[in-house]
């Protein structure tokens, strides 16, 4: 009993975790937060998107202002897709 119950959770992690269930998403960059963090347009909302893999001064540091501009030349006002 125990060991179906197992069997039974790490099927259902697999089925939820599986990369077949990831749905793409298209559309364009509305705002830019800082130089890792960019505001994505759904169709029906927008969504805050952690750039990841990115380090980067943050608002009110030293050179914060700078890396929100070079992320905003980057991609503000084209379209993505994540």
């Amino acid at each position: 009993m125990q060991s179906m119950r197992c069997l039974w959770a790490v099927l259902v992690t697999l089925l939820l975790t599986s990369p077949v269930l990831a749905t793409e998403l298209t559309g364009p960059v509305v705002g830019v937060l800082g130089g890792d963090t960019i505001e994505f347009l759904h169709p029906h909302h927008t969504e805050l998107i952690r750039l990841s893999g990115i380090e980067c001064a943050e608002k009110g540091q030293v050179y914060g202002h700078k890396a929100k501009e070079a992320a905003s030349a980057l991609v503000f006002g084209k379209n993505v897709t994540l």
